[in-house]
């Protein structure tokens, strides 16, 4: 009887529970398409910003990319104006702008986009770089470099959008972290700093957010095959490539895909794969439906056990990889 009666209290505490989280929480915004919204996508030359704004075209949007090679802008610009569902109508344009220069330069660049096709209704913030190495051996110019474009590029333009969007009482900024955001991993010591302060700021003006129509959604890919990648790909450990390369590589054109939707589905997290998943209900803690809050709640006890074995796992790579080094070290001397 007692049982009975202990299973009854834990199901009236969830019911209770789901009943608060659904009228307290703002509630979801969904938009069906981006038709005549104006968007845009810094780091939109290539990668996952160009997938992005192609699919943004597709929705209806006037779509502007941001960037600093001219070239690649050019060209990206041709090939989402392919894609554009109302020829003609839809604005396609780029503008050549160092997101970590000075903000009143960026402040003036963002002002004159929007003189030009509208208000800025979505910003999406996919201007990024990686470079890998343990942390005592990397440059340090290499280490504020990350933390200016991922950070700051991110920051700055998103500051220019806040004042705005609150104004007029609606849109969507996206920003782009990396699931180094959500588990430090070996050889990306700097990158995930930077990944880090973007998910900090990233729930913070979430919460600055709460009773406006404003939304921002943090997105947290894996790798990804880009052409920035590929630079990454240079400079990472076999350690790291092991351990990353574990989550899977995603293409760009579903990374850029699923952020678009994930945002008009009025998305915070926007995640890729098991490993996605897990890791933000592990480490998200902004409020984002009840589903989530209940899932994680009963979930995270059986869902960290689960983390523990993995990571005891990537200990083992990084053990492994130490021997070898040592080992070799060994040879040499004699």
């Amino acid at each position: 009887m007692i049982f009975i009666i202990i299973n009854l209290i834990i199901v009236l505490l969830i019911c209770v529970l789901a009943i608060i989280l659904y009228l307290c929480l703002d509630k979801n915004i969904i938009y069906k398409n981006l038709k005549s919204k104006h968007v845009v996508v810094t780091g939109g030359s290539s990668g996952i910003g160009k997938a992005a704004a192609v699919e943004a075209a597709k929705l209806g949007a006037h779509v502007t990319i941001i960037g600093r090679d001219e070239q690649k802008l050019k060209s990206a610009v041709m090939d989402i104006s392919n894609v554009c569902t109302a020829q003609g109508e839809q604005k396609v344009q780029y503008a050549v702008l160092d997101v970590t220069s000075d903000y009143l330069l960026i402040e003036k660049s963002l002002s004159d986009l929007e003189i030009n096709i509208g208000p800025i209704f979505m910003l999406i913030n996919c201007a990024g770089m990686c470079i890998c190495g343990q942390f005592e051996n990397m440059k340090v110019e290499d280490i504020k470099q990350m933390i200016d474009l991922n950070y700051f590029g991110t920051a700055y333009p998103t500051r220019y959008v806040l004042k705005e969007m609150k104004g007029r009482n609606e849109g969507i900024v996206v920003f782009v972290s990396s699931e180094a955001a959500l588990l430090g991993i070996y050889g990306y010591s700097a990158y995930s700093a930077a990944k880090w302060a973007v998910r900090g700021l990233a729930e913070s003006v979430l919460m600055e957010l709460v009773g406006t129509n404003v939304r921002l959604m943090l997105a947290f890919p894996p790798d990804t095959d880009t052409p920035g990648f590929q630079i990454e790909e240079l400079t990472k450990p076999k350690e790291t490539k092991l351990i990353s390369g574990s989550g899977g590589l995603q293409s760009p054109e579903e990374v850029g895909k699923k952020m678009i939707h994930d945002a008009l589905n009025g998305k915070v997290y926007s995640v890729f794969g098991f490993s996605g998943k897990l890791l933000s209900l592990l480490n998200c803690g902004s409020l984002e439906s009840p589903g989530q809050v209940l899932l994680q709640v009963f979930s995270l006890g059986f869902l960290r056990a689960i983390m523990a074995v993995v990571l005891l796992s990537f200990h083992k790579i990084v053990r492994d990889g130490l021997k070898e080094r040592l080992d070799k070290g060994k040879e040499k001397v004699k």
